[in-house]
């Protein structure tokens, strides 16, 4: 990882070749449908200016987990084999002249671009999901760019934009995540919480915990914050320890929580199903300095 990290920080944008990629959602196996898009020297460099300057900007990485976070100068690291982006690069490493878009309309609904930046054996891929629109009133976040003479060329009004950053980098083996949120909602991330979410209920050694289920499905319900800490908290695994309940009750007792219990299972409700799913996340904590109690964000053992 630190390895593709130094080649990523060591990429000669400066002379690359930029191609540019759009990509939509499918239903097929493959997921994505993509058109290449010619672009001209105008927009090759803009594309190239602005890599280069976020590219500078990210120093440091940690490993991306379901609950990390990134700063102004962090990414976050993952086996791009990992995620659907193994499926999108199997299709924009296809020729581009074979799947050139043919006009406006093509680009029209895209979720995302992608720019392959080459020089010499080497690749650099760079993804964005597309925002709402691709029209913007913030002209000075974006490339704006218009479709003329089948290719794709920097203007000076909103007809077209490209956002000046990118969400991930790929290189090697590795996605470097700049911008969790949409690289998440590009790779399709909250599907995978919602199934993980699902197997989870269905596992006898967790739904055994608990009187009802139904307090905590309604609490989760849709949130994407929700339920990425389901998934922590299945990736845990702090509830399989052995006296897990005995010993939930006894500090329940004693710091006066107020969770409910009966039989040896939890009851959750509406008053108590956050100070559940922060116990089994582990992030109720206790400070041996001042005897407080937090409810800490990411709980990192020292």
């Amino acid at each position: 990882m630190t390895v593709d990290f130094k080649e990523l920080k060591a990429f000669d944008f400066s002379n690359a070749k930029p191609y540019l990629w759009i990509f939509k959602d499918s239903t097929s196996p493959k997921k994505f449908r993509t058109k290449y898009v010619q672009t001209d020297d105008s927009l090759n460099d803009e594309l190239l200016s602005f890599v280069k300057r976020e590219t500078v900007r990210i120093t440091e990485h940690s490993a991306y987990t379901y609950i990390s976070q990134t700063n102004e100068n962090s990414c976050l690291t993952i086996e791009f084999n990992k995620t659907d982006f193994s499926l999108l690069k199997q299709l924009i490493d296809e020729p581009e002249s074979e799947h050139a878009i043919k006009g406006i309309e093509d680009l029209i609904g895209a979720k995302g671009y992608v720019v392959k930046f080459i020089k010499d054996d080497k690749i650099v891929y760079a993804v964005k999901r597309s925002a709402t629109t691709w029209k913007t009133s913030y002209p000075k976040k974006f490339v704006n760019a218009i479709f003329k003479n089948g290719e794709l060329t920097g203007i000076e009004n909103n007809s077209f934009s490209i956002e000046k950053n990118f969400d991930f980098y790929v290189m090697n083996d590795m996605a470097f995540i700049a911008n969790k949120k949409g690289f998440e909602s590009a790779m399709k991330y909250k599907e995978e919480f919602v199934k993980a979410f699902d197997t989870l209920q269905s596992n006898p050694g967790f739904s055994s915990l608990f009187s009802d289920l139904a307090p905590i499905v309604t609490y989760v319900g849709k949130n994407s914050i929700q339920l990425r800490r389901m998934a922590v908290i299945e990736d845990k695994g702090i509830y399989k320890k052995p006296n897990f309940i005995p010993n939930l009750q006894k500090v329940n007792a004693i710091r006066k929580w107020g969770l409910n219990f009966e039989q040896h299972k939890i009851i959750p409700c509406d008053k108590t199903v956050k100070i559940i799913l922060q116990v089994l996340l582990d992030h109720r904590l206790i400070s041996e300095i001042t005897d407080t109690i937090y409810d800490v964000p990411d709980a990192v053992q020292v």
